[in-house]
């Protein structure tokens, strides 16, 4: 467990270093940026979740006459690949002024397929026994007992009105999901749960926003606090009926020049028909993450090892800038 973390951590860093040129502390610009600019670098991590990942990034920036907040706009693609079975190709667009200073518009297409997605079954007291999973073990019952296939396309819009510090947002989304049982015994085949046959998840979104960080993509002060609310019905094409809430509340406080506290608490509960697989999803107005367990959300635990109807975790990072 230690290695793990000790690796993520160091590769982490390294990717924050690269794919995030600072100009700004505590919200004043030390560059002033101006037209297109074009960031790549290599994909490369490790997890024990899903492997050996490669890949490569391109982020194409507009950063128009300058004096743009983060920037005029950007498209960022991505491609990644893990030696666990895992790919992923997105193409992804945020512009906080191309419709207007105070709209903001974004939007992703997203392709992804994971030969070895995990299922723990679902709540707070699912158990987890690796020797199931190891061949020559007593108790061994299948090495993809707690595995299934996974691919999932997806598209979401999103605008934004702003009002202030306050923001007012609505969006929709679509996404396909296909799922496939290993052969043999496997604790999905065996959990009666919604979804073993995938589908389509279709869903009108709208939220309210406070945001008042000095920076977007390093913020050094400020708070980020957003409650979003997700409706999938029939009547808009979607297999599934449900309804989730989601509130999110980030905080960051410079402890001095080069330390930035951080704090995220995500409170989520959903109610009516949400396959299982929606489950591992929980929702944001920038983008969707997964979880819980994983990098993105609790890291040191099994990527999704816990999902349920209801979520509530939090996150504290002392951030140090070099």
């Amino acid at each position: 467990m230690m290695k793990r973390i000790v690796l993520f951590t160091v590769f982490h860093v390294l990717l924050t270093l690269s794919l995030s040129p600072v100009f700004a502390y505590e919200g004043v610009m030390e560059n002033v940026q101006k037209g297109f600019k074009l960031a790549g670098i290599p994909n490369m991590n490790y997890n024990s979740d899903e492997g050996f990942g490669y890949g490569a990034r391109l982020s194409l920036f507009n950063h128009a006459e300058g004096g743009y907040n983060p920037y005029y706009y950007i498209i960022d693609a991505n491609l990644f690949l893990t030696t666990g079975g895992k790919k992923e190709f997105f193409i992804f667009f945020d512009s906080p002024y191309l419709l207007n200073s105070d709209k903001r518009i974004s939007c992703e297409i997203k392709y992804q397929r994971f030969d070895f997605s995990p299922y723990y079954s679902i709540g707070n007291d699912t158990k987890y026994h690796e020797e199931y999973t190891k061949k020559g073990n007593s108790d061994f019952l299948n090495e993809h007992y707690y595995h299934y296939k996974r691919i999932r396309s997806t598209f979401w819009i999103n605008y934004q009105q702003f009002f202030g510090t306050y923001k007012l947002l609505g969006g929709v989304g679509l996404a396909l999901t296909g799922i496939d049982l290993y052969d043999g015994k496997t604790l999905l085949q065996d959990d009666e749960v919604l979804g073993k046959n995938g589908g389509i998840t279709n869903y009108l979104k709208f939220g309210v926003i406070h945001d008042t960080r000095d920076f977007e993509p390093a913020p050094g002060k400020g708070d980020w606090t957003e409650v979003i609310v997700e409706f999938s019905n029939k009547l808009i094409g979607s297999d599934y009926e449900y309804t989730r809430i989601t509130l999110t509340n980030r905080y960051y406080i410079t402890v001095s020049r080069n330390f930035v506290f951080a704090e995220r608490i995500v409170l989520e509960k959903v109610w009516g028909g949400m396959p299982f697989y929606e489950m591992a999803f929980f929702e944001s107005s920038y983008r969707i993450q997964e979880g819980l367990g994983g990098a993105k959300s609790v890291r040191g635990l099994l990527l999704n090892r816990f999902l349920g109807s209801a979520k509530l975790f939090g996150n504290i990072e002392i951030r140090w800038r070099f």
